[in-house]
């Protein structure tokens, strides 16, 4: 009896275990009729950072275009970023330990070679990883566009460095778009 119930034991811990991956995977499953994205775009030059601090609170206007390099897709595209950046000191456990949290919105055009523009709802906030420090983790909505991106919809996971840390320079995204113009033509 008392192996059967070490069985059943082992049995449920193996299934919360498998079903908990799940649960942390960072995969996005684009539907059928969208595009798979897995963007890195590079820092053209150091963000423009306009800063105003409110007793420990930080609060700032951020400025900042990139070049993204490494998508089949957008290929040479620049993403322009025109955000507002909050932070304030971390509070133990409250902030995971952060040493300062962050929380930051804005919105950014991706305008590709053949000057077709898709803008997008940037919102994230401190977080981290097992594999990476403290970022700015979060979403991109997909809203709007011209040309090929009109009636664009979609989003993607955001991966940034915190706005007031830069060190990496540069800002991933992965998701999907579903772009209705391109079936028209």
């Amino acid at each position: 009896m008392k192996s059967c119930v070490n069985i059943i034991t082992f049995l449920i811990f193996f299934l919360a275990l498998f079903n908990m991956c799940k649960l942390v995977a960072e995969e996005i499953i684009a539907p059928d009729d969208a595009y798979s994205l897995d963007i890195v775009g590079k820092y053209i030059k150091a963000p423009l950072i306009e800063e105003n601090t409110i007793g420990d609170a930080r609060i700032a206007l951020v400025n900042f275009t990139a070049l993204i390099n490494e998508d089949n897709y957008f290929n040479g595209a620049f993403i322009d970023c025109k955000l507002t950046a909050y932070a304030a000191p971390g509070r133990g456990g409250f902030s995971c330990g952060f040493a300062q949290m962050e929380n930051v919105s804005g919105y950014c055009v991706i305008t590709d070679t053949k000057g077709d523009s898709l803008v997008s709802k940037l919102e994230c906030s401190s977080g981290s990883t097992m594999t990476q420090n403290v970022r700015c983790e979060g979403r991109i909505d997909f809203i709007t566009g011209t040309g090929k991106y009109a009636g664009v919809s979609g989003f993607a996971k955001l991966h940034m460095d915190q706005i007031f840390t830069i060190s990496e320079e540069q800002i991933q995204f992965s998701g999907y778009l579903k772009l209705p113009a391109l079936n028209l033509q």
